[in-house]
């Protein structure tokens, strides 16, 4: 049985005020661009509103988007060719990176996919024998049944490789993105509910503090470190779960898993080759 507690000290239109407010956000974020939005939040009668303390909580798109906090990490490099004072080559690359962990709460928290979410593995029959299976959604699929323990979220990433900006010289990343299985697909299909989450730039380099021929072994190589330092809090939450505030007002102990790598033929055998060699 699955077990439920009510979230103790928390409305459950957390993070908003009200009912009131959360249905203004959830107009905005569905009939209101960013520009827009910070123009409808400087009305007068609306800043009004605001600074009262009858009003809204947020008084600007920043401070109405609230994401999870960016930081970066270095990571030393140490090549195989000898610099001319007699030391080994070296170049430090920035990983950027948002926390996995919070980025799976405001998803599985967000009360605007409360009737499209599922919370356990489902069985779904074409006919009343049970006898012809229906796989559909995540929580259908056997693999749900096989790690089922609290509430499952399975973790799907997604990754592109992008071009910084013109100011960044010639400078390219690989951007990773995560969505969660527990809402359905047809709602995170849409691009306009904003179901997917930047959580990565991953750093790309030529790797010239390396032999030629290695360099191509050493990029499979930092692209594997950097998203396993990327996705390392997955881990202990993954086997131990976490509390959270989930999009229907309970509390769950809830276990993010890595479940789905979406990317093209040509990355999978970059990982696969980086995965086979170390």
């Amino acid at each position: 049985m699955e077990m439920e507690e009510t979230a103790k000290k928390e409305s459950i239109w957390a993070p908003f005020q009200s009912k009131g407010e959360w249905e203004l956000a959830h107009f905005l974020m569905k009939n209101v661009g960013q520009t827009k939005m910070d123009e409808f939040l400087r009305l007068n009668i609306i800043h009004d509103w605001i600074h009262t303390g009858i009003g809204v909580s947020f008084a600007n798109t920043q401070s109405f988007l609230k994401s999870p906090a960016w930081t970066c990490e270095m990571i030393d490099i140490c090549g195989d060719i000898i610099s001319e004072d007699g030391t080994m080559k070296h170049e430090q690359l920035e990983l950027w990176q948002c926390d996995p962990i919070k980025c799976v709460q405001d998803l599985i928290g967000n009360p605007t996919f409360w009737d499209v979410m599922s919370y356990i593995p489902k069985c779904a029959y074409m006919d009343a024998n049970g006898e012809n299976c229906i796989y559909d959604e995540m929580w259908t699929g056997d693999w749900w049944w096989d790690v089922q323990k609290g509430v499952v979220t399975p973790v799907i990433l997604s990754s592109d490789k992008t071009s910084l900006s013109q100011f960044s010289g010639d400078k390219k990343v690989w951007l990773v993105y995560l969505t969660i299985g527990n809402i359905s697909k047809d709602v995170r299909h849409q691009v306009s509910v904003h179901v997917t989450m930047l959580i990565g730039y991953l750093p790309i380099s030529k790797l010239e503090c390396f032999q030629k021929k290695n360099q191509s072994l050493m990029g499979y190589c930092l692209f594997h470190h950097s998203m396993s330092l990327l996705l390392h809090p997955l881990v202990d939450a993954g086997h131990h779960g976490r509390e959270m505030t989930c999009a229907n007002g309970y509390l769950h102990h809830v276990h993010p898993i890595l479940a789905t790598y979406i990317a093209d033929f040509c990355r999978m055998a970059w990982i696969t080759v980086a995965c086979s060699r170390q």
